[in-house]
């Protein structure tokens, strides 16, 4: 498993799992020295990929270490600011993604949007989760995914989660939970990140996810929250689709950038301002 830390003051994620140093939160007195220390990082442990997602007054001097702009997401610091996702990469094969997934999202990205959905029948119940329900949803998330980029199969790990700043919501169909996602929240900025979202294989086809992203997208809201946005897998057409129905831009493609469901995979990101 990948392993979160501190360095300085910035939180960063590595590992040999994505293969990559993710810089998840830069403190600004640790800038510039940061950027050396990704890069030493990475050729330490062999990792291919660097990744950091930065507001957009840092860009030019990650730019002239080497850095690119894979997204963007606007207004992403209260309202305000951008933020860059920019990468660098140690080995040229990882800079490319794969041709026929990119092709079937390109085609997607062309199709129509339809914001109707049905309503949840009357033996669903959507809810905010609470650290009662951990044991269940661990048992959810395992029989969606085979691997995550961070330990969702750890009922601890979910209970810190939401005693911190992440909000999970759950679908329950006459009593059981069957489809999961979570925002986590940066309450002082008012940007969320859309993610984890679990639906079991017999529920597929009842728009799940969607009623999911828009209960929180609709909590959030009512909390002042400005953005949203989410990392979508490349290969889940549907997933994207979710997203692209709900009034989501994309912006960008992080190639080749995430370990999930046992291989690291392209993941597009898309965003939301309100």
């Amino acid at each position: 498993m990948d392993k979160t830390e501190i360095i300085g003051q910035s939180t960063i994620q590595h590992g040999p799992e994505s293969n990559r140093v993710y810089l998840m939160h830069m403190w600004p007195s640790d800038f510039p020295d940061i950027i050396n220390k990704m890069d030493e990082l990475a050729k330490t442990n062999g990792y291919t990929k660097l990744f950091a997602k930065v507001p957009s007054r840092y860009g030019a001097a990650f730019r002239m270490s080497g850095y690119e702009t894979e997204a963007i997401v606007p207004g992403f610091f209260n309202g305000t600011e951008d933020a860059l996702f920019l990468v660098k990469y140690f080995d040229i094969k990882r800079r490319t993604p794969n041709a026929e997934e990119m092709d079937v999202f390109q085609n997607l990205l062309l199709s129509e949007t339809n914001s109707e959905i049905p309503g949840l029948d009357n033996t669903h119940v959507l809810r905010l989760l609470t650290p009662d329900d951990t044991e269940e949803m661990t048992s959810v998330f395992a029989q969606v995914f085979d691997s995550y980029p961070f330990p969702i199969f750890d009922t601890e790990f979910l209970k810190k989660e939401m005693s911190e700043e992440t909000r999970y919501f759950g679908v329950f169909q006459d009593g059981k939970l069957v489809g999961i996602s979570s925002a986590e929240c940066d309450d002082s900025l008012k940007n969320a990140e859309m993610t984890d979202f679990a639906v079991l294989p017999s529920q597929r086809g009842k728009k799940i996810a969607i009623h999911l992203l828009r209960a929180m997208e609709e909590h959030l809201i009512s909390k002042g929250f400005k953005s949203f946005y989410t990392i979508a897998r490349l290969k889940s057409p549907s997933m994207n689709k979710t997203f692209m129905n709900n009034d989501y831009r994309y912006t960008g493609t992080l190639v080749n950038n995430t370990q999930i469901a046992g291989q690291i995979e392209s993941m597009n990101v898309w965003y939301k301002t309100v």
